[in-house]
């Protein structure tokens, strides 16, 4: 059967060769040309808008995530707006309260032992051996000879708890100091820098700058208070604030004594005191 094959085709080919334009087998092609042509025609045009009614499908899923992601993206920067006239408000307040910044040495303070660590939802908190008997409230700021600790968020009659600044839980109004500019510090954990939020990208802020407690945070914090210095600046383009990192004077893994300020909290603000 193979031979055959082969042997017919030898023949054809030879035909082939010999012949003129106008031979049978010239014909033949032509023939089949116009046969084939229409058919190959018709079903090109019957399956190709299926080809293109799935690609349509797959362009439609596309444009439906790229969708998505540019409505959280929207979300995300009108927060951020909010956030940062809110920020405007209290740089304008802070100016008129310039002569308070000096008011947290002059306050009453309490030195506490750190007895340990509370089980509480929070990440980076410590129990002092002072409570509501010596005076502590809730809300009152902490500090050390190095700085900002955090602030009482829980109160026993002779022990309290103490919001670590470096919960990410946790933040305070806090400026560059010498500056009127304000944001708000915040913490990523003991391993790593606090995060100074929400100063305008035209702030003129460098590394080595001294970050310290903007004050009129509610009354919790008082002004002036040392946080640390900023280690790294980074201005995106199109970006609304910079992004700051600012290492913490205090060592928050080997907290000893601390010291709270009687005089601070929000029932300050309240009272008109």
């Amino acid at each position: 059967m193979l031979l055959a094959f082969l042997a017919l085709s030898i023949v054809v080919i030879t035909l082939d060769f010999r012949q003129d334009s106008t031979g049978p087998l010239d014909r033949a092609k032509d023939i089949s040309s116009a046969i084939v042509t229409p058919i190959q025609r018709g079903i090109t045009a019957i399956f190709s808008p299926v080809g293109n009614f799935f690609s349509s499908l797959r362009d439609l899923s596309n444009l439906q995530e790229e969708n998505t992601e540019l409505r959280t993206q929207a979300e995300v920067m009108e927060q951020r707006v909010k956030e940062a006239d809110a920020i405007l408000v209290e740089n304008e307040r802070l100016l008129e309260l310039q002569g308070l910044d000096e008011s947290y040495p002059t306050m009453d303070r309490l030195s506490a032992r750190v007895i340990g660590r509370p089980p509480a939802n929070y990440k980076w908190a410590v129990t002092i051996d002072k409570g509501s008997a010596d005076g502590i409230e809730s809300d009152m700021a902490v500090i050390d000879p190095d700085g900002l600790v955090g602030k009482v968020i829980r109160v026993d009659d002779n022990t309290a708890t103490i919001l670590l600044l470096i919960d990410p839980q946790a933040n305070a109004k806090a400026r560059i100091k010498g500056e009127a500019y304000a944001g708000a510090v915040g913490g990523n954990g003991a391993s790593e820098p606090l995060t100074l939020a929400f100063i305008d990208t035209e702030a003129d802020v460098e590394v080595g700058d001294e970050v310290v407690t903007a004050g009129y945070d509610q009354g919790v914090y008082p002004p002036n208070i040392p946080i640390g210095t900023v280690s790294s600046v980074e201005s995106q383009e199109a970006a609304l604030e910079q992004e700051i990192d600012v290492e913490p004077y205090v060592d928050f893994t080997t907290l000893d004594f601390v010291q709270v300020i009687l005089g601070s909290g929000k029932r300050d603000i309240a009272e008109g005191k």
